[in-house]
């Protein structure tokens, strides 16, 4: 096993996380046939199998829960290693991981990137784009973007913002459909559901001064809150999105409110989740400033 690389490593750490050959070809940006050919080296390397394949997926053998445990452990002395030293230096350099939903990357970080590339021109950031909870450690993320319950365990949690919920139409659908008057109007309208996040489908209202909650049973549903957006916006359906993101697709007349004066807003926190370990390395201090300063911008009225 003396030819096995770095790469190797973080590789099949991504392998046996997305039990997919073509995901981590997606997320590598390589053909599948590539990253197959990488993992049969390996276990040419190592003599034995360490992944069972098959036409849904993949799955390791024992022996393969055994190399990815050395293969973690690895990749994490690595990066302790790398920030050790870069902790040094005031140079910004290097690689930073950060995992994030595709609504939180489309909306704040990714239009205001430039601006970190533009600061810190050594630093090379990778965005992992997934709805899906991720394990920081096991899949080599250095920054993990997440509404909900602060990360717990090894991570430090640092918040970024808060907002709340609300519901949304776009104009056409309204026009052809009519503006609900009261929550029960709801009944006659195509409402819009998140499958990844149950919660989400839970909407609050105020009705004679009395708190309600209606879970909906939505006919259009999907796993993303970026897709729940999206179909808003095509004029697909009512549906409850982030406030602070509604508020200024309204103002772009994207978008118009709908039941307002009804609605419960709730308030929702997201974080950033940073291995406690990493934290004071120099490329995890400067993102985490872009961080707060993307969130604070988006949070910031038009």
């Amino acid at each position: 096993m003396n030819n096995l690389t770095l790469d190797d490593f973080s590789l099949f750490a991504q392998v046996a996380a997305k039990q997919s050959l073509s995901a981590v070809a997606r997320e590598r940006h390589v053909v599948a046939s590539q990253v197959s050919r990488a993992l049969a080296r390996i276990e040419s390397e190592c003599g034995m199998l360490l992944a069972h394949r098959t036409t849904h997926g993949l799955s390791l053998t024992d022996e393969g829960e055994v190399f990815l445990e050395h293969a973690q452990r690895i990749l994490r002395e690595h990066g302790q290693l790398q920030d050790s030293l870069g902790s040094r230096s005031r140079t910004v350099s290097g690689t930073v991981h950060i995992g994030v939903s595709q609504l939180l990357a489309e909306y704040v970080l990714i239009p205001r990137l430039p601006r970190l590339r533009a600061a810190h021109p050594q630093l090379a950031v990778n965005l992992h784009v997934d709805d899906r909870l991720v394990g920081l450690a096991e899949e080599g993320i250095d920054i993990m973007v997440r509404a909900g319950v602060p990360p717990a365990g090894t991570m430090i949690a640092r918040p970024l913002c808060s907002h709340g919920r609300a519901l949304y139409a776009a104009p056409s659908y309204l026009r052809r459909h009519g503006t609900p008057r009261t929550p029960d109007d709801l009944d006659a309208h195509t409402l819009i559901g998140n499958t990844a996040s149950p919660g989400h489908n839970s909407w609050g209202f105020m009705a004679g001064g009395v708190a309600t909650t209606r879970v909906v049973a939505a006919q259009l549903r999907v796993n993303s809150s970026s897709a729940v957006v999206s179909l808003a916006l095509a004029g697909a359906g009512i549906a409850r999105i982030n406030d602070v993101l509604g508020r200024s697709l309204v103002r772009q007349r994207k978008l118009r409110p709908v039941l307002a004066r009804h609605g419960i807003a709730g308030e929702h926190h997201i974080y950033a989740g940073i291995l406690a370990e990493r934290h004071r390395a120099p490329k995890i201090r400067a993102t985490m400033d872009y961080l707060q300063d993307a969130f604070a911008a988006f949070l910031a009225p038009a």
